[in-house]
Formats: C-alpha cells, structure tokens, sequence
C-alpha cells in the first residue's frame, strides 16, 4: 500500500503531542506535590496562651509545651481504664505485686538514643516519685527483665499501682529530651519544631510557636487580627463570642479538674462538719453551671470522675435542699459568715459571686476577697484562710484525689480532708479486686458527704480555637492537642482536589 505524503511525519506529531501532553501533566503534577512538601514542611502554627501566674509567666506555655514533647507509659482513658502509650502491654501476677511492662520497640528520644528497658528502668523511679507521691514506699524494685521489658515489684496490691504508670518519660540531664511528635527548638522558650523520626510519623507541622499574653481577651485580639491561629485554652465566658467567628473552629472538652470551694478544716467558723454539710445542701449546682458557666461545666458533688468505670449513678450525692440547710446552719451555726479569696480570673469571681448569691438566701454570708494565685497558695500553706476558689485535678483516676486530698500527700498544699477522708482514700487505694474498688468508691463518695472538706461544683469545661485554615483531626471525648500531629493545613486538602 502506498503511504501518502508526509504520512509517517503526521503520526510521530500527534505521538510527540501525546508524549509532550504526558510529560506536562507530570511536571505539574511533581510541582503540585513538591509546593504541598514545601508548606508541609515549612508550615508553623501560631499557639496564645494566656498568663496563668504572676511570678511565673511562662508556666501556661510550659504546659502546653510538655503536652507535645513528653509521653507517658500509658494514658488513662476516659473511663479511667489503663491505655498503652510507650507501653505497648503489661501483666500483672497472680498476687498482683509484680508488673511486667514491654515496651514498644521503635520509640526513640529526640536525641536519637532508643527507648530500651535499661533506661526506662533508671528514668522511671523519679517519676514515679512524682506521680505517686507518698504512695512511692510501696515500690520495693524496678528493673529490666529483658531488652524491651521492665519488671516493677510492689509490697501489696493496689490498683493505684497501674494508675500511677501514667508517668512522663524524660531524658536524664538538664535538656529537655521526651520522645514525643515535637521537640523543644534548641536556645528556644517559644519554639517547638516536629520531630522526623517519631515513631508515628512526622507531624505535618514544622513548627509549634508558642506566644504568652496577659489574658485570653489579649490573645483572642490577636487572634482576630490573624496574628495567631489557635487559643490554647479558651474559658466559658469568651466562648460564645469565638464560636460566632466564621474563621474558627471550637473544640470543646472535659477537663479532668473541678471547681471547688476548698475549706480550711482548721477554721473555727468551718470546722463542724454539720456546717460544712449545710453549705453543700444549699447549692444549687445546675445554676452554677448555667449561671456561672455559661452551660459549659458538669455539675459534681464528690471527688470521682462522673465517667469512671467504677462510679455508680445511683451513689448518694449532695443535692439541692435549701430548707434543710438553713436549719442546719439555724441550729450549729446562726448568723454564719466566712470569707473566701477568688483570684482575678473571671471564672472564679463569676463562681464566687453565684455561691455568695445562693448562701445568702440560707443566712450564710460569704464575703469574697480578691488575691492572685500565687497568694492564695502562699496563704493555704501558713493556713491563713478560711475558704479559696480553686480548680482541682480529679480525675479520671483516684490516685489524683487521693494526693489532692490525703492529709498525708505532699501535693495537699493546705493541709485539706480529715481523718474520715483519709480513711476512705486509703479503702480505695488498698482495695483487692474490682469488686472490692466499687465498693470502696461507694465508700469514699460517701466520706466526702458525711465530712466534707469543699463545696464541689462543677468539672470543668475548657475549648481550644484553631483557624479554619487548619483541619484538625478529633477523637471522642479527648483534647485535640492529644492529635496535633496530624493536623495539617486545610489548603492542602483543596489543592488535592484541582489535581
């Protein structure tokens, strides 16, 4: 067959066409990627976070910071179940006094030192002094059993044994060395950076930049002003004014803290227990909550996580019952008053002035008086007080309680509880079997009513506000920081979709 003219030239043309349209959308699709690598690997998330203390400023970007860079052996759930974390398993003996834990085998520290038994082993002691507080005589020896695997020996059984394992695992020395998603930047106290080799994966983020303001208002203004792209901690006053912004995503959560009123058990006025008992029947804590909350709190009576496994809806609990107080306070106690310090946050004074509210129609007048933080702390030391606004971690375990409240714990920074309490934490903490810890919560709810050492009100909620321009990855019921990251710009996710 005859080809025509020019014939073979017209089919090299259009496979030239073809190769060249091939080779277009290649490099374009290789830029596409390479600009989306570049902004993964240059983007910077700008963190406000508010002024927590006076003499230490610093001390809310400190707790931002070791939630990013330290990780524990396990977390504690929200049901106040043991979850692995470093730990990849654990087993207990048959007595329960020895825990074997093993590790998981591709943690390595910023310093790129591997996580092995021997040195978990020589780290753990000094946390576990920290998480355990007095609780630290029970541990009789800590040491590895093998490459990955670290046997801890206990003098009895006791479930605070396997809560107090939610301990921070720090490198020795004076840097600040954890094995989490972000490291600390080097000569830095605002910078993080991510972390290449963390064992999840790296965060999309390079760059956590932390930034400390006078007050939440302040940040928020900066905020606006697209100088920030997240508020660390967001109270219930500012967040109905943040969630109207159309540039910000709220994501609120149940802190594991309480508001309470703390007595002081050495107080004349306060010292009946009776007395202390009226001041509980006469708060109405559903108002506390939507009067003083904004709605953004759970209302509490006792010290137990309202979500514990153990915890029974059907426990006793201080409820509403006005007339009963007044005739309490009517026979132990005519023309009660005391006086409470409230620090110059907003939550607390709007706490005070409910609870001020609410006693006076039983008789009781609370007089409120201002002092920082610091002060307050400073005053509960030397027992200078009579009652103090404050917020308490209390859960989701009960080994928190328990060195919050046990007048034997280092951490009772004002010699709070009493002997009834005491008894009933150490029920708790010496319980034999699950059986036998539900029975010992029922218990020490039931301590907290019969002699109660505060007003407890309500668990705290808190929120974290991120720009629009980042897509945040959630997990049910838990603080989104837990999954920073894997945030990663939104812009990302529509520049995916053009190509």
């Amino acid at each position: 067959m005859q080809k025509a003219p020019g014939g073979d030239r017209h089919v090299d043309f259009k496979r030239l066409i073809a190769r060249t349209a091939v080779v277009i959308v290649a490099v374009a699709a290789g830029s596409c990627e390479k600009a989306a690598a570049t902004r993964a690997s240059s983007t910077i998330l700008r963190v406000g976070v508010a002024q927590l203390s006076a003499t230490n400023p610093t001390q809310g970007l400190q707790q931002l910071s070791q939630i990013l860079w330290l990780e524990n052996l396990m977390r504690t759930g929200e049901d106040g179940r043991m979850q692995p974390w470093l730990a990849e398993s654990w087993a207990s003996s048959r007595d329960g006094r020895v825990l074997t834990v093993k590790l998981r085998s591709d943690v390595t520290f910023h310093d790129g030192s591997r996580l092995d038994a021997t040195t978990v082993a020589s780290l753990l002691p000094a946390a576990l002094r920290t998480s355990m507080g007095p609780m630290f005589s029970d541990v009789i020896s800590l040491r590895p059993v093998s490459p990955s695997s670290i046997e801890i020996t206990f003098r009895e059984a006791s479930p605070f044994l396997l809560e107090s394992l939610e301990a921070p695992i720090q490198k020795a020395g004076s840097s600040l060395i954890g094995t989490g998603p972000f490291a600390v930047a080097p000569n830095s106290t605002t910078d993080l950076t991510a972390y290449s080799r963390y064992y999840l994966g790296p965060p999309a983020i390079s760059t956590v930049h932390v930034q400390t303001y006078p007050s939440i208002r302040t940040a928020w203004a900066e905020m606006l002003r697209d100088n920030l792209d997240m508020l660390w901690e967001v109270g219930p006053t500012a967040l109905d004014s943040i969630q109207h912004s159309s540039n910000t995503s709220v994501f609120t959560f149940t802190r594991r803290y309480q508001h309470v009123i703390a007595f002081n058990p050495q107080a004349p006025v306060l010292a009946r227990r009776e007395v202390r008992q009226a001041l509980n029947f006469a708060i109405d804590r559903s108002s506390i909550v939507r009067n003083a909350l904004n709605d953004y709190g759970i209302a509490s009576s006792g010290p137990v996580w309202p979500r514990h496994w153990a915890f029974r809806p059907e426990l006793p609990q201080f409820t509403f019952d006005p007339k009963r107080a007044a005739a309490t306070i009517n026979r132990y106690a005519p023309r009660l008053r005391f006086t409470c310090l409230v620090s110059p946050d907003s939550i607390d004074e709007r706490i005070a002035l409910e609870v001020k509210r609410q006693l006076a129609a039983v008789g009781v007048e609370m007089t409120v008086e201002e002092a920082s933080r610091d002060q307050i702390v400073e005053r509960g030391t030397h027992g200078q007080f009579e009652a103090a606004v404050e917020e308490v971690m209390s859960g989701p375990t009960l080994v928190r309680p328990y060195l919050m409240w046990h007048s034997n714990s280092p951490r009772n920074w004002a010699n709070l509880g009493n002997l009834t309490v005491d008894a009933a934490l150490d029920g708790v903490r010496h319980a034999s079997s699950e059986d036998a810890y539900k029975d010992a919560i029922a218990a020490l709810q039931q301590a907290f009513m019969t002699d109660p050492p505060a007003l407890f009100l309500a668990w705290s909620v808190r929120a974290r506000a991120v720009n629009t321009r980042f897509h945040v990855v959630t997990e049910e019921g838990r603080d989104v920081l837990g999954t920073l990251r894997l945030w990663r710009p939104a812009t990302d996710e529509r520049q995916a979709s053009r190509h």
